[in-house]
């Protein structure tokens, strides 16, 4: 198909349904404890499935999650009026098989929900015949590594445990195929006395790292739980030294100063651990385009589903442009399934992409069997879109009675 084949696949109807799954069997699954800042994630998740429907039978896919997260349904039932009627030639400029620009009239609204190009990419990828990552350039890699990222305080969830809870859990996600795993931090100060919780710190990523061998990836995230406590962030990283630790996110909220108190503990005790943060924004106009300049940010994380793939792009492009070495490494934990399909395709066709963020959920209602799993990377996959989709007698008997349509 050729690009002028876009304006003949028309949207007729959108439909928003929540969809529920669990870490584990439900009723007896896994508890997925508390971080610096919230009590315990709990058994279950859910994703908002968004569907975009064409008159051609095309189905475009994504996550309204963010929305929901910040608004409700009534805000998207309001806003996405609009794109009943609209063609898929209306949204962004298309050439020679690459999205090259997005049209005015919709970035307002898809700045506000990033998510929405996602399932626009869906389609536009489907009614080209072309993979979704092939919009925004070519293929970089053939497979896109992926950390487990639901290690949370285990050790408050199975306090008998202590700190080898977190390694117990760690463990079977070695067993499970993931080569890297993010460890939740930031224990001063909330849940433990500001000292004890700096030493279980140390000995979390200590007892995770004698458990799962130094062939692991691990990254760690404290939620800003050091906030106001730069000794103890020095305690902490002079503490985990010797550990090769791939990369600190999120130790302190951000500013110049602190950021490079940071550095400077990072320089002189673990130099090869990255810095990242960033995931609660977009990166231009903000702190975290100022960390970069400084030369404070190794890796920025603006949220998958909040971005889309558009505002990714431009973003990898901006850095570029600038001449900073900042990589991209983009949150995805509440985008669960369908974040990480986007983000897998955003890492296939851009250089900068580090890793995919996985909260490790599976959803019954998905099917996308070209993302073969195996060693803790995810194949890329070749069909047109992002290569997913749902099981219909699944969704027809179970959640389309939860769903709020708009025609």
């Amino acid at each position: 198909m050729t690009t002028s084949s876009l304006s003949s696949h028309t949207i007729n109807k959108i439909t928003i349904t929540p969809v529920e799954t669990y870490f584990g069997a439900p009723g007896k699954g896994r508890i997925v404890g508390r971080n610096s800042k919230s009590d315990n994630y709990g058994h279950n998740q859910r994703e908002w499935l968004l569907q975009v429907f064409t008159d051609s039978g095309l189905v475009g896919l994504s996550n309204a999650r963010p929305a929901m997260n910040r608004g409700g349904i009534l805000d998207l039932y309001n806003d996405f009026q609009d794109l009943i009627g609209q063609n898929l030639s209306s949204f962004f400029e298309v050439s020679g098989g690459r999205v090259t620009a997005i049209k005015p009239r919709w970035s307002d609204l898809i700045d506000r929900y990033g998510f929405l190009d996602v399932a626009l990419f869906d389609l536009i990828g489907k009614a080209l015949g072309q993979p979704a990552y092939s919009l925004l350039g070519d293929k970089v890699r053939d497979k896109v590594e992926g950390y487990d990222s639901s290690l949370y305080f285990q050790d408050l969830v199975n306090p008998a445990e202590g700190a080898n809870a977190v390694a117990i859990e760690a463990a079977e996600a070695v067993e499970k195929g993931w080569r890297a795993m993010k460890l939740k931090l930031g224990r001063p100060g909330k849940w433990f006395e500001p000292n004890a919780g700096t030493r279980r710190d140390i000995e979390v990523v200590e007892s995770v790292r004698a458990t799962v061998g130094d062939d692991i990836k691990i990254l760690v995230d404290a939620n800003n739980g050091y906030d106001g406590r730069l000794d103890l962030l020095e305690d902490f990283v002079r503490g985990i030294s010797d550990l090769n630790v791939m990369w600190m996110e999120e130790m302190i909220t951000e500013n110049i100063a602190d950021y490079q108190k940071l550095k400077e503990f990072r320089d002189k005790y673990t130099p090869k651990t990255m810095i990242v943060d960033g995931e609660s924004h977009k990166g231009r106009q903000t702190i975290y385009w100022q960390l970069m300049e400084q030369g404070l940010l190794d890796a920025i994380q603006p949220d998958m589903l909040h971005m889309g793939f558009w505002q990714f792009h431009v973003l990898a492009r901006d850095i570029e442009e600038s001449g900073v070495d900042t990589l991209i490494a983009p949150h995805n934990y509440n985008a669960a399934y369908l974040g990480l399909r986007a983000d897998i395709h955003f890492g296939a066709a851009t250089k900068r992409f580090v890793i995919a963020e996985d909260s490790t959920l599976d959803f019954d209602l998905y099917q996308g069997d070209e993302y073969a799993f195996e060693y803790g990377m995810y194949t890329v996959p070749e069909s047109p879109g992002l290569a997913v989709s749902i099981d219909q007698e699944l969704y027809d008997r179970v959640y389309k009675q939860h769903e709020t349509v708009i025609e």
